[in-house]
């Protein structure tokens, strides 16, 4: 599909429209100009742009529902005068999670949404996020998250500039929990041996430091994997449990483990947001200040929503207390330590990333 044009001289009240029945594209205002095959500058002569916005979210995901429908309306209000009008993909439709940096490479989109966990031979340091023992607040998390993949950071400047990518906000889903079919999960120990699907990234790391063997498969597929007997848990948040009706499959989880995370990047390409006026720069950014703010709320409260869902449906949460944090954050210094010697052996500063990450939790609990 290609991106519809605006004659030039006046224009067409945004509009929203669906594609094959889902919500596919707001004819919004928006920044960056770019085709695929080759991008357009934005010159801010007057000229309008259109670019797309490529996701793996329907409008039902916590994400989908408060933080991009946030963005995407912030622009449909402000962006007109900036002569910029975007059109949203959702639900995959112009690809998969690990194809979004190629998307934006290619020009296919101008906005995606970036997932280190996804593609993590590319953009291993920003997998930093993931790791397991950091916050279960998703606003920490995020305005963390931004912080160091903002321009000057080590991040940014060693691993984010090279790749073409600009993150514009960010979405945090945190609390990764052990969750078991036909197990306990009082201790690590229960997890020894079981066979859990993974998210991958960090996540895997923590699969293997449990002890437990990794099966890579879509959560969407992880319903009848568990029905059946060929996998008997899984790593995630309560947050992706829900909208999959595992809680039906699922008779245990550990509460408060800590076992990692999930970002999610709405990134852009550094060369486009260099092609913008002060003004079209201006107006994406506060969108995305407004979309990560909407998001980080939703995913906290649909945190506990879920949790309660859970427990609604028999799930048996074993909490983490002061006697057993002490096993669990045996676990999760393991995969931080593991994870900044093997970068740091291919030549990634994971050590100094990592470093600037602790600070800015450290700065955004305040």
């Amino acid at each position: 599909m290609e991106p519809r044009r605006r004659q030039r001289g006046f224009a067409r009240r945004p509009r929203l429209r669906t594609v094959g029945g889902v919500l596919a594209s707001f004819s919004l205002i928006g920044l960056l100009g770019a085709c695929a095959g080759g991008a357009t500058a934005a010159t801010g002569n007057g000229d309008h742009v259109t670019i797309k916005i490529g996701d793996s979210f329907s409008a039902t995901h916590p994400i989908g529902r408060s933080g991009t429908k946030v963005f995407l309306e912030t622009l449909q209000k402000q962006g007109p005068e900036a002569g910029l009008e975007i059109e949203y993909f959702a639900s995959g439709q112009l690809g998969k999670q690990r194809d979004m940096p190629a998307l934006l490479r290619t020009g296919v989109a101008q906005i995606a949404a970036v997932s280190p966990a996804y593609v993590g031979t590319q953009l291993p340091a920003a997998n930093v996020g993931d790791l397991p023992g950091f916050t279960e607040d998703s606003c920490v998390g995020a305005t963390a998250m931004r912080t160091i993949m903002s321009e000057g950071t080590t991040l940014f400047e060693k691993e984010l500039r090279p790749n073409d990518i600009r993150p514009l906000w960010v979405a945090y889903i945190p609390a990764y929990e052990v969750l078991g079919s036909d197990f306990s999960v009082s201790s690590p120990k229960d997890v020894e041996g079981t066979i859990l699907r993974s998210t991958g990234g960090a996540a895997d790391r923590v699969v293997d430091e449990l002890g437990a063997a990794g099966v890579s498969m879509p959560i969407g597929d992880l319903y009848e994997a568990v029905s059946r007997g060929t996998v008997q848990g899984t790593l995630a948040s309560p947050i992706s449990i829900t909208p999959y009706k595992l809680e039906e499959v699922m008779n245990f989880s550990t509460l408060g483990a800590r076992l990692g995370s999930f970002t999610v990047t709405y990134s852009t390409s550094q060369k486009l947001w260099e092609a913008l006026d002060d003004d079209q720069r201006a107006v994406l950014a506060k969108a995305a200040d407004r979309a990560q703010g909407a998001a980080c709320k939703e995913i906290n409260t649909s945190l506990e929503t879920s949790r309660q869902a859970m427990r609604d449906a028999g799930v048996k949460f074993v909490p983490v207390d002061s006697a057993t944090r002490p096993q669990w954050e045996a676990v999760a210094a393991p995969v931080r330590e593991k994870w900044v010697r093997d970068l740091e052996a291919s030549g990634h500063p994971a050590q100094q990333v990592l470093a600037e990450f602790e600070a800015a939790l450290k700065e955004a609990q305040k």
